[in-house]
């Protein structure tokens, strides 16, 4: 039988989440500073686009598995 770790489970992903948060402001202060080349800066826009979607999926998963957890203690 396999046993999840919930707490875990929840602390790995808020570490994610922080991580996607840093990258999103890395990547946002770059391309706002404009020393990057045009072809550049539109890769990072397409990978910031990426890091907004995956911070929106991880909150909303988060809070999910949050409210789980809250239910079954």
């Amino acid at each position: 039988m396999i046993t999840i770790d919930r707490y875990s489970e929840i602390n790995k992903m808020k570490e994610a989440l922080d991580d996607c948060r840093e990258s999103i402001s890395v990547l946002s202060n770059a391309i706002k500073c404009g020393f990057l080349e045009d072809k550049h800066s539109l890769t990072m826009q397409e990978w910031l686009k990426e890091y907004e979607h995956r911070e929106s999926y991880l909150e909303t998963t988060l809070e999910g598995a949050m409210n789980e957890h809250r239910k079954q203690s």
